[in-house]
């Protein structure tokens, strides 16, 4: 989203609230049902991002769209992102939510990239040594990408950190380039 501040102005109140009335769960799986949503029905999706739906329709919409009935926080929370227009923080509530909670838990996710599949003592070691360096419990998710030839490449929130062998080669051919 363009305007992080503006999801974290109503997220961070949300899971403040959560975590006072240890709800931290319940609120978090009704913001990934909202998010899924959000992102599958694309009806519902043009009425919520429509400036021409009122708020009020835009809620009795949501309320039918949900299994079962919201916690009164959620609701709260929704009211107030209707009533303010600002239902363009909706898609990426959850993700902001989540990651307070990752704070909240000492929680890191890491995603590794590597040309082969890593063993489980290689992901034991690169998850301790992670683990010493951001003082965080870490959870790894493996990828494969066989286009690396070799090494891996670590991405821990928006920073990439690459010990490919395809990595070293590019950044050697671009050394090489200016060098000229």
């Amino acid at each position: 989203m363009k305007n992080d501040a503006l999801v974290r102005i109503y997220t961070r109140p949300l899971f403040d609230l959560a975590v006072e009335n240890k709800s931290i769960e319940s609120i978090a799986a009704e913001l990934d049902v909202l998010a899924k949503l959000y992102e599958e029905v694309q009806v519902l999706r043009e009425y919520l991002d429509s400036p021409n739906v009122r708020g009020s329709v835009k809620l009795d919409l949501l309320k039918k769209a949900y299994a079962k009935p919201w916690s009164k926080y959620f609701g709260n929370f929704l009211d107030l992102v209707m009533r303010k227009r600002r239902q363009e923080v909706l898609p990426y509530a959850a993700a902001a939510f989540n990651k307070y909670w990752d704070d909240y838990r000492s929680r890191i996710d890491v995603k590794v990239i590597s040309a082969v599949e890593l063993t489980g003592d290689q992901k034991d070691a690169i998850s301790d040594k992670l683990a010493k360096r951001t003082g965080k419990n870490v959870i790894l998710k493996c990828e494969l990408d066989e286009t690396l030839l070799g090494g891996i490449r670590l991405q821990i929130g928006h920073q990439l950190l690459d010990a490919t062998i395809i990595g070293r080669l590019a950044s050697l051919r671009e050394e090489l380039m200016s060098t000229r």
